[in-house]
């Protein structure tokens, strides 16, 4: 069986919810290296990976490399490891707001490069993945990430420039589903439920409206006509949070994340 080699640099949450899924496939082989050997050892005795000396060691035992740091380090990693790389390498980068023609730039030209943005779901199995194609990467080193990526949840190709924009949904989207689940919650304690009691609740609705969502033919906006009778207490609160218009905060929400996620590029 032919297995995919795959190297982290780096060893943080994403790298670690992106191994416990990889983990459990025998069709990948996986290695990491972190500049702190101690979260790479600590990797290594939970998920049982090879960790590697240098950039060096890693380049040469994988043929695809997920760049999972900061991208305020992106430019430091991308210098060390160039002279180790080679144009059989597949790079994926996972650093939000970094291009892949900037990973190019300081690697090398010839450089096949998928830019990806994960989400901490992914620690769920729950993870939504948006995926974009470099310059020079070809429909193969798509399938490549996508298989990758699918082992964390779903995965979405989209072309590069939307990649600002899915940062914002899906790369920050979690913070903001965890402050609704916080503020419906403390309504639901206000109004006389137990903490666990309303965490339960409110976070089970939440990932069942997710999922007619996501799996229904209907649009959201026909979904809240379902479930809303008219005089009913369903329009009841729909009417306070368009008195407070909550749609509109939401929309700026997600605008302001995508300036920032552009701005990381200058």
């Amino acid at each position: 069986m032919n297995r995919t080699t795959i190297g982290f640099i780096g060893t943080g949450r994403i790298a670690r919810a992106l191994i416990s899924g990889l983990a459990q496939d025998d069709s990948f082989e996986i290695s990491g290296f972190d500049k702190d050997p101690e979260a790479a050892e600590g990797v290594k005795r939970e998920y049982g990976i090879k960790t590697c000396p240098s950039l060096q060691v890693l380049a040469e035992s994988a043929d695809t490399i997920i760049l999972a740091v900061k991208p305020y380090q992106i430019e430091e990693v991308l210098t060390e490891l160039r002279g180790h790389l080679s144009a059989a390498h597949l790079l994926i980068s996972v650093a939000a707001g970094i291009t892949s023609g900037f990973i190019r730039e300081h690697s090398r030209n010839d450089m096949r490069v998928i830019r990806v943005m994960p989400n901490t779901p992914a620690f769920a199995g729950e993870g939504m993945t948006a995926v974009s194609a470099g310059a020079l990467a070809t429909s193969a080193d798509i399938a490549t990430a996508e298989k990758i990526f699918s082992a964390i949840g779903r995965v979405l190709v989209l072309d590069e420039s939307r990649m600002d924009a899915a940062t914002a949904v899906s790369g920050s989207g979690p913070a903001y589903m965890f402050h609704i689940i916080s503020s419906i919650a403390e309504g639901g304690k206000r109004c006389g439920l137990s903490e666990k009691e309303a965490l339960t609740l409110t976070a089970q609705t939440m990932l069942g409206a997710a999922r007619m969502a996501l799996d229904s033919q209907k649009s959201p906006e026909e979904l809240i006509k379902d479930v809303t009778t008219p005089g009913g207490t369903t329009e009841a609160g729909l009417k306070q949070m368009i008195s407070h218009n909550v749609r509109q905060a939401m929309i700026d929400t997600v605008k302001a994340a995508t300036e920032r996620s552009l701005e990381l590029k200058k």
